[in-house]
């Protein structure tokens, strides 16, 4: 299959990368690397895109620093339509804009994240996006032409090899994941790959002020 990866080269494409080109053609799509250049947040480079690689089977968007991580009070308008643009509308851009040009049968699988039943006190701007992108996923399953499929994959923290336990997992493990769904024959479902983490009765039940070991690395994160 030729697969469209979306972020190739970071945390998770990187894990998807490798997975997936063990069987398949990976068209590598980044903002200033990869085979092909895109800004995934506007839509002309998007439509560029589309044209530059023509017909596939496949897209896995796995793009990072698409959240801003800041306690409730600091958050700003801006904020908000930062995760909102990046966690969610320009992954349904990616899914609205493909179809054209994807084959009979193909399928997309965009990226959410835990934080969308783990919230914690700098999580608001994206935990809210992960959901809706759940959401929207699952309840479009049947509008979708052409037997294509649309699934998303909800990574738990990623760490990095040797640090994986509960509540954490590798790019490696969650490349597997993205194998899964684009070789599968399932549609409108949520995969989540947390290390262990149940899933709580609701959304944002477990509210946690402590901070993952990256986000003391970093104010921005992919997979949540």
């Amino acid at each position: 299959m030729k697969v469209i990866l979306v972020g190739a080269s970071g945390k998770i494409g990187r894990g998807v990368d490798k997975a997936v080109s063990a069987n398949h053609e990976v068209v590598r799509v980044g903002l200033a690397d990869g085979d092909v250049q895109c800004d995934y947040t506007d839509t002309e480079s998007v439509r560029n895109m589309f044209a530059s690689v023509g017909a596939y089977d496949a897209l896995v968007s796995a793009v990072g620093n698409d959240s801003r991580f800041r306690r409730f009070e600091e958050l700003v308008d801006d904020d908000y339509r930062y995760g909102f643009e990046r966690k969610f509308l320009s992954q349904i851009r990616l899914v609205s804009m493909g179809q054209s040009t994807i084959r009979d049968g193909g399928s997309f699988t965009l990226t959410s994240g835990f934080l969308s039943h783990y919230s914690n006190l700098r999580g608001f701007a994206t935990g809210p996006f992960n959901a809706a992108l759940e959401t929207f996923v699952e309840q479009t399953d049947q509008l979708w032409p052409r037997s294509i499929r649309v699934n998303v994959v909800s990574p738990g923290p990623v760490v990095p090899a040797g640090r994986e336990g509960r509540g954490r997992v590798t790019a490696e493990q969650c490349g597997q994941v993205y194998v899964r769904a684009i070789e599968g024959t399932m549609s409108g479902q949520v995969f989540r790959i947390w290390g262990g983490l149940p899933i709580p009765d609701s959304r944002g039940a477990a509210i946690s002020n402590r901070r993952t070991p990256e986000e003391q690395q970093s104010t921005k994160r992919t997979g949540e």
